[in-house]
This record gives C-alpha cells, structure tokens and sequence, in this order.
C-alpha cells in the first residue's frame, strides 16, 4: 500500500513541480471498461503531456458456488468501485504505468441451508439447529491500485489491456445462523471457529487482481 500511495503521491508532485506547468488541461478520451472489477466507464483529462488522470466507475454481481470447511455455500460477489487513476504515459512507446484510489464497496454474500449434519467450529450440529448460514465479507472502504498497460491506437479509437494488483485490506467477516442454537453460548464460541476459517479462506482477495479491458474514444 506504502507503494500505491507513494506512486499516486510522485505523479501529483510531478503535476504541480512540472516546468510544463503552463500545459493547458484538456479532455483525452471517454471511455468504456471490463474487468475483473466489473464493467463501468472513464473520463480521461490530460494534465501534463505524459500524464492523464481518469474517473473511473465499474461494479457488477457474480453468482457462484464455493465450499469452505465441508459445507456448501451458494453465494454472490459483489463488485462496485468509483475513483481516480493516474496514468504515466511516455511519448512514442505504446506502454504505461498507472496508479489509483478507489472508494471501495466489494464485497462476498454467502448463504447455507445445511440438509444434513455438520461441523460447525469443533461441534456437529443438526439442520435444525444450525438453520441458515449467512456470511457476509466487506474489505476496506478505500483501495489502491498500481499496473501497468499496453495501448493500441487507430485514428481516435484506443484499446488498451491493463493489469496489476487492486488492495482492499483484509475480509471483515459477519458470520451468523438462524437456526434453534443461533443464541446458544456454545454455538456462537463455534460461530466464531468458522468465522476464522472463513476469513482464512478469503485472505487472498485482499490482493486482488484487476485485469481490465478498455475501450476509448479520443478528443
């Protein structure tokens, strides 16, 4: 994160330092966006000569399914993310480095309905007594990106593919049943057993990768 924060930090110094200071602002391009963040929408401004800096807005819901712990989740990730990016972009070589700070809203939805025995914690319980599992993930409000991209232009149309790693910070997980032991001391102690688990299992998508396919219209 010190990394992210220091990238996005130099390209505003080299905004405000710049003997080129004098450079009129002036739109570069709208935009549309895929990703493994979702899909969305940009607006590019050029600051510098080598330097854009784009609002970007993107989300989107995904269904899946994922076991953790020997049970069976059914489950949504839920995408959604506004901010800005700043590009570094060198004259003549069709590569460029980008770095950005998005208001973060990701987050996973899973929900159980255990038909048969399980463990919960060290513990196995009935279906009746655990009821539904519903477990919620949310991340840091605020996330950092740092990649990089290779463009291709033909006349006022840019494609683009751009990767690197988007930080969230760690799961936030809220983990809770609706089943006759939901209020249960015992049960509960068990509850936050799986939590861990649970967060353990979902660790890795602090460091999220977003891979993202651009399209623009250049002014």
């Amino acid at each position: 994160m010190k990394i992210i924060t220091t990238a996005i930090s130099a390209l505003a110094l080299m905004s405000a330092l710049s003997p080129a200071a004098a450079f009129a602002i002036e739109p570069a391009w709208v935009g549309v966006r895929a990703s493994t963040n979702g899909v969305g929408g940009e607006v590019g401004v050029r600051i510098l000569p080598t330097i854009v800096l784009r609002g970007v807005v993107q989300g989107y819901d995904y269904g899946y399914d994922q076991t953790i712990n020997d049970i069976a989740y059914g489950g949504t990730l839920k995408l959604g993310s506004y901010g800005l990016q700043a590009d570094f972009r060198p004259p003549i070589v069709p590569f460029y480095v980008t770095a950005g700070i998005f208001a973060n809203d990701n987050q996973f939805d899973l929900v159980a309905t255990p038909a048969t025995n399980v463990v919960i914690g060290n513990t196995t319980y009935t279906p009746a007594q655990v009821g539904t599992l519903n477990t919620k993930a949310t991340f840091d409000e605020i996330a950092y990106f740092l990649g990089a991209g290779v463009k291709l232009e033909l006349g006022p149309i840019e494609t683009a593919l751009e990767a690197g790693v988007y930080y969230q910070g760690d799961p936030n997980v809220v983990y809770t049943s609706t089943g006759l032991l939901a209020s249960n001391p015992s049960f509960q102690a068990d509850l936050a057993l799986e939590t861990a688990k649970i967060v353990d299992e979902l660790d890795a998508a602090r460091y999220w990768p977003m891979v993202t396919l651009h399209g623009r219209y250049k002014f």
